[in-house]
């Protein structure tokens, strides 16, 4: 029998795809090393940056990047995609459109686990792009979800945080317990620590949606299921 495989576009940024990749790993009860998953990782750093191309700050677009991406998996034979970058998402249709296995829609997944947890509230920590492209309030309220974002200069701070990650620096994780620690006691019912570098910082908490762990669940989910339409 021919054991699933699933596909990741990684590389936006390499610390988040290797953290990603080390929660699937995590995740899985195995019984030897066999069970455990196929995994295809196409790592492509060089896909022209997200935010800067949502915010009119470049004129490069990331699309036909993904677009060759999610093609070359696709005739490797993967089942499914995962694309460890929240702000690629903003592309989803136009990549889930151009293959014919799914890509699995991190946005929706996000939103879902927020109504297990019967959150009424959320803060979004991303970056720029994900904050104005509002894929993530999108898939929030279509929900009845209230969604608030950090103050101007506290998402100054976090961009800056998030591109540090990505440049592979060593950075303390109390810049981004403090903006949580702030925005929970501004009454929002969880924080969504949802740019994939801050989640390689992120602490376990119960008012904290990680969507690194958000994203390997639901490809552990959908692989182990059989769940590919």
């Amino acid at each position: 029998m021919i054991k699933p495989l699933l596909g990741i576009i990684g590389g936006m940024g390499a610390q988040a795809t290797a953290c990603f990749y080390e929660k699937l790993h995590k995740l899985q009860n195995v019984s030897c090393e066999q069970d455990y998953l196929n995994i295809l990782l196409y790592s492509i750093p060089s896909v022209p940056d997200r935010t800067a191309f949502i915010t009119g700050q470049s004129s490069e677009s990331p699309l036909d990047a993904l677009i060759s991406a999610a093609r070359l998996l696709e005739s490797a034979g993967v089942s499914c995609i995962a694309i460890p970058c929240v702000t690629s998402h903003y592309f989803y249709n136009d990549i889930s459109n151009a293959v014919d296995v799914p890509v699995i829609n991190l946005p929706d997944e996000i939103a879902d686990s927020a109504i297990e947890r019967n959150v009424r509230s959320a803060c979004i920590l991303a970056t720029d792009g994900t904050i104005k492209s509002k894929i993530l309030h999108s898939a929030f309220e279509k929900r009845a979800i209230i969604v608030s974002n950090p103050a101007d200069n506290v998402q100054s701070n976090l961009m800056e945080l998030i591109y540090d990650i990505k440049c592979g620096a060593e950075i303390s994780s109390e810049t981004l317990d403090q903006i949580t620690k702030q925005a929970l006691e501004d009454g929002a019912d969880v924080v969504l620590h949802s740019c994939t570098e801050l989640c390689i910082y992120a602490k376990e908490s119960l008012r904290v949606i990680n969507a690194l762990d958000v994203l390997a669940e639901a490809a552990i989910k959908k692989l182990s299921e059989g769940r590919f339409s």
